[in-house]
């Protein structure tokens, strides 16, 4: 299958190779996890010990590593595991396993479902765009139609991971990617990039973004987001993230961060307050969308129509914090 180009890789390894394996299915995360030892050569930690932190993997590597000679392990993680937190930990310098491959084990029959579902749809995409390899287990022959969405949809959730089909017990080959230096992009970033080339066969899976100087209104902007994540009135948005601003918060840039019908406004900096002499900063909204049958002028219309209008945009940033705002409210934002 299509896979990923040779940024971020490196054929080298300082330090006893590690390949983390995650996934929601614990059965098939498991089973590919240890044939992949097997096939490796390298040693299997099962998920049981991982959760036990990056101290105890250290342990492990120092008792097993300098008495056996062992190149390498493979590390399960439980489907609770921050794929963030995993990659910094075995990224750091003074770790002795060195995280060459963060392998995500998928299901494509579940796919659909575990994005419908509130308590898994985050975690599963954060595991697919972390992911240097994708492992997928394919449908039912007969379900073609919905494979080929499921990994057009895989495709510009994580296009620089390499895709492999599982098939018949056989394992990926080598991938050595150079996680200390960057983790492979997610197709949010590509697209914001201007980097993100969508695949030939997409399976109806559309991206696009959105631009606009304008702050948002709150309140027009909540019934845009009702319509779109609600009832769908779009297309299915199955990812959307960048970066927004609230007019009712206009000295905070937020990042817009949305799976399924969960959407997530963080606070990530604060602009200069009125009377610091300087301009209001970084207004406006860059965001890219992931979808299914995406209507991307129906919908950059309606986000066209929650920005402020030009009498709004006029009366200034005092009458704009006068708006009522139903987002939820922000403890803190760090000032640069």
């Amino acid at each position: 299958m299509q896979g990923s180009d040779e940024r971020g890789r490196s054929p080298i390894v300082d330090g006893i190779e590690a390949i983390a394996v995650v996934g929601l299915c614990a059965a098939e995360r498991r089973r590919y996890a240890m044939g992949l030892a097997r096939d490796r050569g390298f040693v299997f930690v099962p998920a049981e010990q991982t959760e036990q932190g990056i101290e105890a993997i250290d342990r492990l590597v120092d008792l097993v590593g300098m008495t056996s000679g062992v190149h390498g392990f493979v590390l399960e993680y439980g489907e609770d595991a921050d794929c963030a937190e995993i990659i910094g930990a075995l990224s750091a310098p003074d770790t002795r396993a060195v995280l060459t491959d963060l392998v995500c084990v998928l299901d494509l029959a579940c796919l659909r479902s575990d994005l419908d579902s509130e308590a898994r749809a985050g975690a599963l995409v954060a595991q697919i765009e972390f992911a240097s390899t994708l492992a997928l287990l394919a449908p039912d022959a007969a379900d073609s139609a919905g494979a080929e969405a499921a990994i057009g949809l895989i495709a510009h959730l994580a296009p620089e991971a390499e895709r492999f089909l599982l098939r018949d017990g056989a394992v990926h080959e080598p991938v050595c990617w150079q996680f200390g230096h960057r983790p492979p992009a997610a197709g949010w970033t590509a697209i914001l990039n201007s980097e993100f080339r969508p695949p030939v066969h997409s399976g109806g899976v559309r991206a696009c973004r959105f631009e606009q100087p304008r702050p948002f209104h709150p309140r027009r902007l909540q019934a845009v987001l009702e319509a779109a994540l609600g009832r769908g009135c779009w297309g299915r948005i199955v990812r959307s993230a960048g970066f927004a601003k609230l007019a009712s918060r206009p000295y905070v840039t937020a990042h817009w961060d949305q799976t399924g019908t969960l959407l997530t406004l963080a606070p990530l900096t604060a602009d200069p307050l009125p009377g610091d002499g300087a301009e209001l900063l970084a207004l406006g909204q860059d965001l890219a969308f992931i979808g299914i049958d995406l209507d991307e002028a129906g919908l950059c219309s309606a986000l066209e129509s929650a920005v402020l209008t030009d009498a709004e945009l006029l009366a200034g940033p005092m009458a704009w914090l006068q708006y009522v705002d139903e987002f939820p409210a922000w403890d803190s934002a760090r000032r640069s």
